[in-house]
């Protein structure tokens, strides 16, 4: 691992390239208001009240969608959606909020299968969607430059939208369309994970973020954590400790982490860019000493929720993967209807043990965000 320092802010192989696809959408998927305040521009005072102003707009679970650009026309009846799917726990749950969207607007609905980290399975399942006869095909996790450009070429041709969510970055460029849950999303729960950083430390926090840097939308989600840092508390000290693909599968990150904790003692907060690198590090800091050290992260899973209700891990940013399945559906329609994109940032959280105990896995805020929708396309 490498480690580089921010003060106050502030690089695998051929045989890792399908790893890393697999992984990186393991990760993007396993990630939660609207966008956080940008970081200001320059050194500022450390304001702990200013940066606790913002996160007080994310503690609440989400009550509305932050989708408010209506279509312009009717929205058109009678099309068949395929959604083509990895099988990962997070990628299941959009696939189903895609599927309680087709089934609210009346549309076919089709699945077909893939494993994220093989290109065979994943170009011949966007073949086989395409062979269906679709009026747009959505997929979530994996970027299109893994689609391979005969793949591309063929929708292109078909004229068939090929709606790519959950990827950062995401160069949409005809056939596809970019989807929800890309770059701005990791880029403004980055910034207001920083702001509670900011306000829990009373500005004086030294934080050591474990960043597998290989995965773009990690190192989107802390690169923009470290310059909201910087940028708004001179006396905040963030270092990035780098993870390897490797070390993901071979679950080395915990006991990384924690070395470097021994060899510092004045770290007091360790965060993950995914929590489901972090499970294990409740009793390696027990065995460490270090139980000092506040924990939290990226991506809200069931483990950091249940360690939240015991109070033993401190803020984690949460999103609602259905939420983001209603998303990609928004998207489809635009794009069938040949209506310019309305993307947005999807509704976010930052749980903490004061309000973790309202919170329920798997995370669905706003409980009626499919209605909301619906409202918004002038349904029912």
């Amino acid at each position: 691992m490498k480690t580089g320092t921010v003060r106050g802010s502030g690089g695998p192989k051929a045989r890792l390239r399908w790893a890393a696809a697999a992984v990186a959408a393991c990760a993007v998927l396993a990630a939660c208001a609207g966008p956080a305040d940008q970081a200001s521009s320059g050194g500022t005072p450390a304001d702990a009240a200013a940066a606790k102003q913002v996160v007080d707009k994310y503690t609440a679970a989400p009550a509305t969608i932050t989708q408010t650009t209506g279509l312009t026309g009717p929205v058109p009846t009678g099309k068949k959606i395929v959604f083509a799917n990895s099988g990962l726990p997070a990628t299941q749950l959009i696939a189903g909020g895609v599927q309680e969207a087709a089934a609210a607007l009346g549309y076919g609905y089709q699945s077909v299968s893939y494993d994220s980290g093989n290109p065979a399975t994943l170009q011949a399942a966007l073949r086989t969607a395409l062979a269906s006869k679709p009026d747009a095909v959505i997929i979530a996790g994996n970027a299109p430059a893994t689609f391979g450009e005969a793949t591309l070429q063929a929708y292109r041709d078909a004229g068939v939208p090929l709606v790519v969510g959950s990827v950062c970055p995401n160069d949409a460029k005809a056939p596809v369309v970019a989807g929800a849950a890309g770059c701005e999303l990791e880029e403004a729960t980055g910034r207001a994970f920083a702001d509670w950083f900011i306000a829990d430390s009373g500005g004086k926090g030294k934080a050591l973020f474990t960043n597998v840097k290989a995965i773009p939308s990690l190192a989107a989600f802390v690169n923009a954590f470290s310059a909201e840092s910087s940028a708004k508390c001179a006396e905040c000290k963030v270092d990035i400790l780098e993870a390897t693909l490797n070390q993901v599968s071979e679950n080395q990150i915990v006991q990384s982490a924690v070395n470097k904790l021994r060899t510092d003692p004045s770290y007091n907060y360790l965060f993950f860019d995914n929590a489901q690198w972090s499970k294990g590090i409740l009793p390696a800091l027990k065995a460490a000493g270090r139980q000092d050290v506040k924990v939290g992260g990226r991506s809200l899973d069931e483990g950091a929720l249940n360690a939240l209700h015991d109070g033993t891990e401190s803020a984690w940013t949460a999103l609602a993967y259905n939420v983001i399945g209603y998303g990609n559906m928004d998207a489809a329609l635009r794009a069938i209807a040949k209506e310019p994109p309305a993307v947005v940032v999807p509704p976010f959280q930052i749980v903490t043990p004061q309000n973790a105990k309202d919170i329920t896995a798997p995370y669905r805020y706003p409980t009626d965000a499919l209605k909301q929708y619906l409202q918004l396309w002038k349904v029912g």
